[in-house]
This record gives structure tokens, C-alpha cells and sequence, in this order.
């Protein structure tokens, strides 16, 4: 078993790939290396450098290696399969220049008016199935790589129930989930028992937990899941009501080879509050062993 620790540019409140509110991607990257991580993924396309030569110079100077990338893309539009599809050739060749395996696929919140959009009829989601399964063959045949799709609570894929109707839906060969602890929780369902059901299926793992307290007033307050993440509801990995302990004991268990990523959504948040809690969440996956 070899569980490999990364991280990603969302710890350090980054969403956009350029936004005076967030960190510099030099700053990122030294900041990295100094929390102890030695992978990251590439975050939003065009925040880290998308120049192969220029991009490893500066991974390897540092010593650290790309795992692969979170390609948020809004898959209910008219245009969404054109659109995306144009997308998938310049991030794999990137990724694959630089050693990396793993295409992350997300829908995009922001395309949703109001969270009931987000619900698609049988003909909108058949419809994003076949971006999501034509994206998968392209990303697994043509360039020899590894698909696997983010849920994420406000998007079209948010739930415990649209997650089952995703894995029946598509192919096993070519779709896996990259499975976020912390947005599942979020939803109210129970992570541990969907790894359980379905760990076959789950070749790549978000780290992220919850503040069940904050959760609690957000659902009472009715306060909307962006404000909620800038509030905090997603915290430290010790701190939350997943005990990573169990999550760690359970991958064990399963002989889990392949990556755990740690992340905080905090967008946005002050320059110097990212890298004191990513050494934090780091330091603290070490006491497991990890």
C-alpha cells in the first residue's frame, strides 16, 4: 500500500487562475514545499504555468510532482460538449509532459442561477452522461490516462443519489470517482459507508472535513453553501466529525495505492492563513502514519 499525500492550489484559496485575491502561484508553490507536500495538482487552468519546460523547472526546483488536475467545467449548457471537448487536448498534453496521470472532471456551481437548476430532467442528464462518458474514453484511449469525476455539493452531481445514478451510468473502465469526504458529508450522507460500498470505484481521494457545529447553524440559517465554505464549514482534518483515523484504517484495509489529496475550500481567505493550515493537516496525516 502506498498512499501519496498531494495538495492543491483550492488549500491555498485558490479558485480563478488569475484574482487579486488569491496567493501568486510562486508563493503557492514555495509554500508547498515548505507545508512538506511533495505533489500537487495544477488547479485552475492557467494558474500554474501551462509552459511544459517552464512548469517542471519550477515543480523540480522544488521537488515536487504534478499528480494531475481539477478541470471544473459547466456540463449542463448547450455548448458543453464542444466547449469542453476543446479543452481536454491542452491539458493532457500539459499533464502528460509533466508525468502526471489524473484528469479530475467537476461540474461548475456558478452556471446555476438557483440551487433547484441544478436538478437535471432525464434529457439534461442524459445528455451531460455523454459529455462526461465521450470525455472519459477520449482522456483513458487517446491519451493513456486516468478519468475520474468530482461531485460537488451545488452542482449537478451533488448527492448520494445522483452519485449511484453517475456510477450506473457510466463505464467502469473508463469513469472512477474522486471521492471528496468533505462535500459528501456536506450533503448529509455518510462517507465512510459509500467508500464501503464502493471503493472499487474510487481510485482517487479528496481529503477535506467538516465543521458539524457551523454545518448545523448554515442548515438552520439556511445560508447558501458559498457563503458557508467562506465562513469555514470546511476545516482542519482533525477538527472536523470525520475521523480520518477510521478513513485511513479503512484504506489499509483495502490496500488503497494511489493519492490523497488534501484540500480546504477557503475562497477567499487572507494570504497568510493558507500555509499554517496546510502544514497543520500535513503534520497531522503523519500521526497516521501517512
Amino acid at each position: 500500500m502506498t498512499i501519496k499525500v498531494a495538495t492543491a492550489p483550492d488549500s491555498w484559496g485558490v479558485w480563478y487562475p488569475k484574482d487579486e485575491k488569491q496567493v501568486g502561484w510562486e508563493r503557492y508553490l514555495d509554500e508547498v514545499q515548505k507545508a512538506g507536500y511533495g505533489w500537487t495538482e495544477l488547479g485552475p487552468w492557467g494558474y500554474l504555468p501551462t509552459d511544459p519546460e517552464t512548469l517542471l523547472s519550477e515543480l523540480g526546483c522544488r521537488d515536487i510532482k504534478l499528480c494531475g488536475t481539477g478541470v471544473v467545467h459547466a456540463l449542463s449548457l448547450a455548448d458543453s460538449a464542444e466547449t469542453l471537448a476543446a479543452r481536454v487536448g491542452p491539458i493532457c498534453a500539459l499533464l502528460k509532459a509533466a508525468g502526471a496521470e489524473w484528469f479530475v472532471l467537476m461540474d461548475e456551481s456558478e452556471s446555476y442561477a438557483a440551487p433547484g437548476d441544478r436538478q437535471l430532467d432525464d434529457q439534461a442528464w442524459a445528455r451531460m452522461i455523454a459529455i462526461v462518458n465521450a470525455t472519459a474514453k477520449r482522456v483513458v484511449e487517446e491519451y493513456g490516462m486516468k478519468f475520474v469525476f468530482h461531485p460537488h455539493v451545488g452542482t449537478c452531481i451533488e448527492t448520494e443519489a445522483e452519485i449511484d445514478r453517475l456510477l450506473a451510468d457510466t463505464r467502469p473502465e473508463h469513469v472512477g470517482l474522486c471521492f471528496d469526504l468533505g462535500h459528501h458529508i456536506y450533503t448529509g450522507a455518510d462517507p465512510l459507508a459509500f467508500m464501503t460500498r464502493h471503493a472499487d470505484r474510487i481510485p482517487y481521494y479528496h481529503f477535506k472535513n467538516m465543521d458539524g457545529t457551523l454545518r448545523q447553524r448554515i442548515t438552520d440559517e439556511n445560508i447558501p453553501f458559498m457563503d458557508a465554505f467562506q465562513m469555514g464549514v470546511m476545516c482542519e482534518l482533525d477538527k472536523g466529525v470525520i475521523d480520518f483515523a477510521d478513513v485511513v484504517k479503512f484504506l489499509e484495509a483495502r490496500n488503497y495505492d494511489g493519492f490523497a489529496v488534501v484540500e480546504q475550500d477557503m475562497y477567499p481567505c487572507p494570504p497568510e492563513k493558507p500555509y499554517p493550515i496546510a502544514k497543520h493537516n500535513r503534520d497531522y496525516l503523519r500521526t497516521l502514519g501517512l
